[in-house]
């Protein structure tokens, strides 16, 4: 588990290039000032945005061409923040520069770009891949993953996560989104299915419901973004998960993203961005268990709207696994059955029928 409020031991110096400005501004602020992750170039299209990030955090060297940022010798981890369906050309440039890669979820749009990825890790092993799951490494979801690892919750009997946000102010607003290649079913479903499959393992069958919400209908917005799945694991347990984005939500009180794990000797519901969960131990008195003290590591980029603290955690973890020659997760296989389960999830939704994942 990572680090909450501070910076890590990393054990190594890396010098990082972050591609896309979006996104990517929360890492860049979230890792000013880290004494091992230095961000040393930044690209985007956006000239002018590329120069005011420069300015406001001292970055050297600002780039609108990615190869001319990969070229550079100084750079070992390149951060990848851009539009989905521009994934796979990035990564494959990173790797064939010799560069190692978080690239956001949900890695790739389709299970043919996932093998592609595939094939690039078999071709390139010295060159590592880590998808930037962020809500992995949110406070309460690592202390839940901490209780479970510990045995404080038992083996679980049953999970069901949630990912409902108010997304109207996406509908819209992104043009790259209207332009053919972008799902909401992988852009944002890929946080709940991550989390599921985390602790219930690799999924065999879903059944899978979608429709356009009404909000969606009148943005004009181009397909689905209600979602509701039921999943059968390998393991034969069962669970279940839950997307809405076109929504007015109550912020305050009900989460974003919910996992709750119910286990034979615990149960442990991790909110965000609550930065808190209710928890019950077996023999124990429930309780709620508040993270607050951290809420300037999570939030210090225009508040929960970003996730600099989530980007920061999760870029340390992935250069600790370099420095220590660990795998870090979850990795190009694990992000490969991920993308299997959301192709899975796009046909049962087209066909109506229940369809069983494909395989690595």
């Amino acid at each position: 588990m990572e680090g909450h409020g501070r910076f890590t031991h990393i054990g190594k110096t890396y010098g990082l290039g972050v591609i896309g400005l979006g996104e990517g501004k929360g890492l860049i602020k979230g890792l000013h000032g880290h004494p091992e992750l230095k961000v040393i170039a930044i690209c985007d299209v956006n000239e002018t945005l590329v120069r005011k990030v420069q300015t406001d955090y001292e970055i050297l060297y600002g780039y609108g061409d990615v190869l001319q940022m990969f070229s550079r010798e100084d750079i070992d981890i390149v951060a990848i923040y851009t539009p989905d369906q521009l994934h796979l050309a990035h990564i494959e440039a990173c790797f064939r520069a010799g560069k190692h890669v978080i690239c956001t979820k949900p890695l790739v749009n389709s299970l043919a770009e996932a093998r592609q990825v595939m094939q690039l890790t078999a071709a390139y092993p010295h060159t590592k891949l880590m998808v930037g799951q962020s809500s992995r490494f949110f406070g309460p979801m690592q202390e839940q993953r901490k209780a479970f690892e510990a045995g404080r919750l038992g083996p679980i009997s049953f999970m069901e996560t949630h990912y409902v946000h108010d997304m109207r102010w996406f509908y819209g607003n992104r043009p790259w989104a209207m332009e053919g290649g972008f799902d909401l079913l992988f852009a944002c479903y890929s946080h709940p299915i991550d989390l599921i499959k985390w602790y219930m393992g690799e999924v065999e069958e879903v059944s899978a419901y979608a429709s356009r919400s009404l909000i969606a209908e009148q943005a004009d917005f181009q397909g689905n973004d209600t979602f509701i799945i039921n999943l059968k694991f390998t393991s034969g347990r069962i669970g279940r998960v839950l997307g809405l984005y076109g929504l007015e939500q109550p912020h305050q009180c009900r989460p974003w993203i919910e996992v709750a794990a119910y286990g034979t000797l615990g149960t442990f519901i991790a909110k965000y961005p609550q930065l808190e969960a209710v928890v019950k131990y077996k023999g124990e008195h429930e309780h709620v268990a508040s993270y607050f003290e951290d809420t300037y590591h999570y939030f210090q980029f225009e508040g929960v709207n970003h996730h600099a603290g989530e980007f920061v955690n999760y870029t340390e973890h992935f250069a600790r696994c370099l420095t220590e020659g660990t795998s870090a997760q979850p990795d190009a296989a694990d992000g490969f059955t991920t993308i299997a389960t959301l192709e899975a999830i796009r046909a049962s939704i087209q066909r109506g029928v229940p369809v069983r994942v494909e395989r690595v």
